[in-house]
């Protein structure tokens, strides 16, 4: 058994093709075991597709992702933008998908030239959270008991990988700027926790 965490992406494909890109973090995926060009058999529920299986290599991106049809993400009734789990079973040569919507990582919390309705994540951070990349969309951000919603901004440096909150949220949620903090964010329902890294100097 092998198994990776991928974003979803729709792309103009042949129907039963999916294609990973994979090692975009830091580790090697496990998935790279599955052999190259196999036909395998996607599975989800009670939902199964024979699918031809690809990779491509020599892509810049900060986490993994496959891309399919868009009626084939339909048949599986999968969302684009979300965050997946692929596992590969090589007795039956199957791969099955399910949701994986949580992820959290370690960010630096910065203060920034952000106005006080705006939440601004760098598009490496961004990408490791699994957030969607749709500028202006409501972010709901929780620390501790207090929640805010904020507009999300997405800066133009791809190698970005601050959040930036506006000095006001800092004070009110007594957040130092420039510390690390652990960052956890739910797809379901577009929530952004910040909590104290067990890592930040303090």
């Amino acid at each position: 058994m092998a198994s990776g965490r991928l974003d979803l992406f729709i792309a103009k494909l042949p129907p039963h093709t999916v294609v990973l890109t994979l090692n975009c973090a830091e580790m090697a995926s496990e998935l790279l075991s599955i052999p190259r060009n196999a036909k395998l058999t996607l599975k989800r529920g009670s939902i199964k597709q024979q699918i031809q299986l690809q990779f491509l290599e020599g892509r810049e991106c900060f986490a993994d992702f496959m891309e399919m049809s868009f009626a084939l993400a339909r048949q599986f009734q999968l969302t684009a933008l979300r965050r997946y789990t692929l596992t590969y079973n090589a007795s039956d040569q199957s791969l099955t998908v399910s949701p994986s919507p949580l992820s959290e990582t370690v960010a630096l919390i910065a203060s920034g030239p952000v106005a006080a309705g705006t939440l601004s994540v760098g598009y490496e951070l961004l990408s490791r959270l699994g957030i969607p990349e749709r500028q202006g969309s409501i972010i709901k951000v929780r620390s501790g008991k207090h929640l805010a919603k904020l507009h999300l901004h997405v800066p133009a440096n791809l190698s970005d990988d601050r959040l930036r909150l506006s000095s006001l949220w800092l004070q009110r949620w007594k957040l130092a700027p420039n510390q690390k903090q652990l960052v956890q964010f739910d797809q379901r329902n577009l929530t952004l926790s910040i909590a104290p890294s067990p890592n930040s100097s303090r």
